[in-house]
């Protein structure tokens, strides 16, 4: 996931790297980079550095489309909150395969997240938890602003994914995404 902020970094060759406050298990060897619900390119992962923040430096800044280790660490502290000088980063050094802009399609009929969330508040019974979950992301219209709200971290995000997925599955049984389907013809 990239802020829109940095596609033109990116796109221009600046951008070689991201880092990740925390130890970040990197699973695949070829990735989506992903911003705003599109998919900006295809890469491949030339290796992966892990550093104390104290250790970061004005090179490692560059590698991530940035001009000094100061800059770096303000985006950090905008991104996570609080930071430590013995907080570990994964720095993820990587290659563009190719550019794309295509849209993302992980949802049914091109439906974004909030849009789900919608059909979900007004056709299923759900806990008050994810009623509260489902009316601030249609309030937001971000998986991201909703989970640093309700949980306070970004890499909460997959709990909101997971209320989305429960709720298309719901939706689905109940035949309301067949209906929106054929409506759409």
């Amino acid at each position: 996931m990239l802020k829109a902020k940095y596609i033109e970094a990116l796109r221009k060759g600046r951008k070689k790297a991201t880092i990740r406050l925390g130890k970040v298990d990197v699973k695949s060897r070829e990735f989506i980079i992903h911003s705003g619900g599109r998919i900006i390119a295809r890469a491949i992962l030339k290796g992966v550095v892990y550093k104390k923040i104290k250790e970061i430096t004005d090179d490692d800044a560059r590698m991530d489309g940035l001009t000094s280790k100061e800059e770096l660490l303000k985006e950090l502290r905008e991104h996570y909150g609080e930071i430590k000088d013995d907080d570990i980063v994964t720095i993820i050094l990587f290659d563009i395969v190719e550019f794309l802009d295509k849209p993302e399609e992980k949802y049914p009929h091109g439906l974004k997240p909030f849009e789900i969330a919608k059909l979900a508040l007004d056709n299923l019974e759900l806990s008050e938890k994810e009623r509260r979950i489902l009316r601030l992301l249609v309030k937001t219209q971000s998986i991201r602003k909703t989970a640093k709200k309700i949980y306070g971290k970004l890499s909460s995000r997959w709990k909101i994914r997971k209320l989305l997925d429960k709720c298309i599955r719901l939706l689905d049984e109940k035949g309301i995404l067949m209906n929106m389907k054929e409506k759409a013809k």
